[in-house]
């Protein structure tokens, strides 16, 4: 009787895993090829959008970049061109002293 209980589970447990087997079963091959195309059109879809904004923010950055260093290097020119007036006329300033020093009579000085 045992024996015949074994083969009886052994029956059903086969007929249960047959089952289970075809219901989970990978889908047919043009089902599975159909679905990989989709998967990667949408794939290529989303990187293709992701690619599109990195560059119009990328395309971004750069112009703010350019417009911030030459608002920089404007000022930076002003600042030199200030300075470089400063000190011509400081020189001026000290030629005409030392002119001045060297015109002047000796006795003058003293």
């Amino acid at each position: 009787m045992s024996g015949s209980r074994f083969f009886e589970g052994l029956l059903v447990g086969g007929m249960m895993g047959y089952l289970f087997g075809l219901l989970s079963a990978p889908k047919s091959g043009a089902d599975l090829r159909r679905q990989l195309a989709d998967g990667s059109e949408d794939l290529y879809k989303q990187a293709s959008d992701q690619l599109q904004d990195l560059k119009d923010k990328t395309n971004q950055a750069v112009h703010e970049l350019q417009s911030r260093s030459g608002e920089a290097l404007k000022k930076a020119n002003t600042t030199m061109q200030e300075t470089k007036e400063r000190v011509a006329s400081r020189i001026d300033e000290l030629a005409g002293q030392g002119t001045k020093v060297l015109t002047e009579e000796p006795e003058s000085r003293i």
